[in-house]
């Protein structure tokens, strides 16, 4: 009796082993239906009350979104900081409420455009918020919050998208890549620029508090080269900037890489994840070896005009999905989860009609679950895909 009960036990452990994973199932939150031109969203606690918030921006405005009413406020307008293109969101003076790093002043093809500022909240929640002006930066395209050099202090790091004297077609005049550092809420001029690479359409970057082989905090770079790694831990004679991936081959500028993020497999290992090339058509996961990156793997050759990604573990079983999204025709959001027994990423599809400029992610609702929230530019719009994957699974 006790030998087949345990062969019983054995067999009921080894079929929920061997079960297909749960469904990827998202529930489609409204989060703003009117917001033309919506092109960055931010996941972050603005008012520090330990739920995560939205920041999302575009055209004149950049705005947040209170957790969990979604009430909107308004940071900045055409009055104050025209042509927004990026943000960074973080509470860089330690008062519990976050600042909010602001690039606005951007055109496409007038490169030496561009500005920056920092937003600070004043007592009340729904006062005016302090604008400074930091520095003028042409062509800001990206902007990230990160402890690049290690001294406890969180630095911020600036990409514009082209060098000042960069024209179309190609664009071939290459963007500088910084930092600022020693950063003082209240005092701008005390604000130091830091150099870092210069590469050709740099379109995305990612700090990263740990990274393959580097010593310390690392920023990365999709760019024409493909992926940059700047490593500040390098040695003096030692290059401090270094190609990791080539990216898509083809004529500049629809080459290299458009987007960059980092996942875990399973077991680990790191991989980069892409949208390639320069607003490109494919999905790409370049895993680590060991030592090198590679070989690339193409998830998905559809994407019109890609310009969305995010890394995170939707499932929460140990292996990172890729969630990516794009605006031209066929536009959508889609997640990639790897099938261990076929060795192959299968896609979903979370919104088959959002035109995605930006995703991002995190636990939105308290629930225990990554929820991905996107910016939909011609679809005007920002939604939140609330995560339900794990409903009724483990409750």
């Amino acid at each position: 009796m006790r030998a087949a009960a345990s062969l019983a036990l054995f067999l009921a452990l080894s079929t929920v082993a061997q079960a297909d994973p749960p469904a990827l199932a998202f529930d489609r939150v409204v989060i703003d239906a009117d917001f033309p031109g919506a092109y960055q969203v931010e996941v972050a606690d603005v008012d520090g009350d330990g739920k995560l918030d939205i920041v999302a921006l575009g055209g004149d405005v950049c705005a947040w979104y209170q957790n969990p009413t979604w009430k909107k406020r308004i940071i900045t307008d055409a009055s104050t900081a025209p042509a927004v293109i990026t943000s960074a969101t973080a509470d860089i003076d330690g008062d519990g409420k976050a600042e909010i790093a602001i690039g606005h002043d951007f055109e496409m093809n007038q490169p030496r455009r561009g500005k920056l500022l920092l937003a600070r909240q004043m007592d009340g929640i729904d006062d005016p918020w302090r604008l400074t002006p930091i520095a003028d930066v042409p062509s800001i395209h990206r902007l990230r919050w990160g402890d690049l050099d290690g001294d406890g202090r969180l630095d911020l790091l600036v990409a514009p998208i082209f060098g000042p004297d960069s024209a179309p077609p190609t664009y071939d005049d290459p963007a500088r890549l910084f930092a600022f550092t020693t950063i003082d809420p209240a005092d701008a001029s005390k604000w130091k620029r830091v150099d870092l690479a210069s590469r050709r359409v740099i379109h995305a970057i990612g700090f990263q508090s740990s990274f393959p082989g580097v010593r310390g905090p690392a920023l990365l770079a999709a760019s024409n080269a493909g992926v940059t790694l700047v490593d500040p831990s390098a040695e003096v004679d030692s290059p401090r900037d270094r190609d990791l991936v080539p990216g898509a081959e083809g004529p500049a500028p629809r080459r290299g890489s458009s987007e960059i993020h980092v996942g875990r497999f399973r077991d680990g290992r790191a991989f980069l994840a892409t949208v390639e090339p320069w607003h490109g058509s494919e999905v790409v996961v370049w895993p680590h070896d060991g030592s090198t990156f590679g070989p690339r793997v193409v998830l998905d050759d559809t994407l019109a005009d890609g310009h969305a990604l995010w890394v995170v573990d939707l499932d929460g079983d140990g292996q990172d999905e890729v969630v990516a999204g794009h605006r031209g025709k066929g536009r959508r959001v889609a997640a990639y989860r790897l099938d261990d027994a076929t060795n192959t990423w299968r896609r979903t599809i979370i919104d088959p009609d959002m035109a995605a400029q930006d995703l991002r992610g995190g636990d939105l609702n308290g629930d225990g679950r990554p929820d991905v929230v996107a910016a939909g530019g011609a679809t005007h719009n920002i939604i939140l895909h609330a995560n339900a994957v794990l409903q009724g699974v483990g409750d």
